[in-house]
């Protein structure tokens, strides 16, 4: 039998054509539903359904409005972790919910639509679909 952190593993890189999980965050586009980055990327580690966006490093000359922005278009929040995933996925309601150095965090408005993305937390900045800092394009 299979153990179920091998099991993820090898979805993983069966869902990702490359093996890669940078690979498969570069496929993602703005506005994607929820259940087709699921499909990508397979399972989070964990759910946050706090909007905070503080713990973001954002790149802008008004951080302030970029952050209120962030934070009134954020529902929720998916961490991905190095380490496969638990069943069912923890939902965590703590503002202190974020992903730990490394991880990959995804950011999702109240249709579940992806909207922002952080690929690896204290390494990168924050990328944020246009829209919401331009409007519609």
């Amino acid at each position: 039998m299979i153990g179920f952190g091998l099991g993820v593993a090898i979805l993983r890189t069966v869902c990702v054509p490359v093996g890669s999980f940078r690979s498969g965050v570069d496929r993602l586009e703005w506005g994607m539903p929820a259940d087709s980055v699921l499909a990508i990327l397979g399972l989070p580690n964990r759910i946050c359904t706090h909007p905070t966006v503080i713990h973001l490093e954002l790149v802008d000359t008004d951080t302030a409005k970029l952050a209120s922005v962030l934070e009134r278009s954020t529902a929720e929040r998916w961490v991905y972790a190095k380490r496969p995933p638990r069943r069912p996925v923890p939902r965590i309601a703590d503002p202190g919910c974020r992903a730990p150095a490394g991880a990959t965090e995804l950011g999702y408005d109240d249709q579940r639509r992806l909207r922002w993305r952080l690929r690896e937390a204290g390494r990168t900045s924050v990328e944020i679909d246009p829209d919401l800092v331009h409007g519609p394009q």
